[in-house]
């Protein structure tokens, strides 16, 4: 059975090599950049032959562009600021040899400004991400793809370094929080002027008493607090749109 990874990449030159790096297994790797204007195609083709520009077409799309190039029996989808830890590798590895399903998902990790958090509602964190090519394929969504499928769940986490920084954090907040609003008022949701503030609350509340978010130390009490104005004004774009 032949393993082929396929990578989306925009701007990526920071993370990219340590994700290329834990993917050294994989039979075939393919990347899809959209028009990065760093050095993240020059270090892509460090590892791989096969990369690819296409214009951006939204991140379902995108994907399932860079599925579609692999020549490989099963894919593995990672994104670029994603790492596949060594017990992650050896149990694909080892279950693609006598395969027990068609899908698999992956315990996803969020390491937020270096620490691997465990609580606060961010573990585990199960995605589909391993599948038999041609049998499933991404949902064509602006924000949140996923595939869907019943699937096995693997033990071994995948590393998600989305954030480094505040800075980092609050240069994709903003982007998402629009694209999530966005959604949310063409499939005809509407809410009231209280609503931002409820949710707040309430994420707070379900953050950091109810998941323990303080567990995680000053990293982890951080994401849940940002995490939680991130709901704020999500809703509160919502509440914009509608007027």
């Amino acid at each position: 059975m032949s393993l082929g990874c396929a990578i989306i990449t925009l701007n990526e030159e920071k993370k990219l090599e340590r994700t290329l790096k834990s993917l050294s297994f994989c039979d075939e790797i393919v990347v899809v950049d959209s028009g990065s204007s760093d050095k993240t195609v020059e270090i892509a083709k460090r590892f791989t032959d096969k990369v690819f520009f296409q214009k951006w077409l939204g991140y379902g799309k995108q994907k399932n562009f860079a599925i579609s190039k692999l020549s490989t029996d099963w894919v593995l989808s990672v994104d670029a600021d994603e790492v596949v830890s060594d017990e992650l590798k050896d149990e694909i590895l080892k279950e693609l040899k006598n395969p027990s399903a068609d899908a698999y998902a992956v315990n996803i990790q969020l390491v937020f400004l270096g620490r691997p958090l465990r609580f606060g509602g961010t573990f585990p964190d199960y995605h589909v991400r391993l599948f038999k090519k041609g049998k499933y394929w991404f949902e064509e969504t602006d924000i949140h793809e996923g595939v869907r499928a019943e699937a096995k769940r693997l033990k071994g986490v995948m590393l998600h370094y989305s954030y480094d920084s505040l800075s980092e954090y609050f240069e994709k907040f903003n982007r998402y929080t629009s694209l999530l609003a966005e959604k949310n008022y063409e499939k005809g949701r509407r809410i009231t002027k209280f609503s931002p503030y409820l949710r707040f609350g309430f994420e707070l509340f379900k953050r950091f008493v109810l998941k323990g978010a303080f567990l995680d130390g000053y990293e982890g009490s951080l994401y849940a607090f940002v995490s939680s104005f991130y709901a704020f004004v999500k809703y509160a774009k919502l509440l914009e749109l509608q007027k």
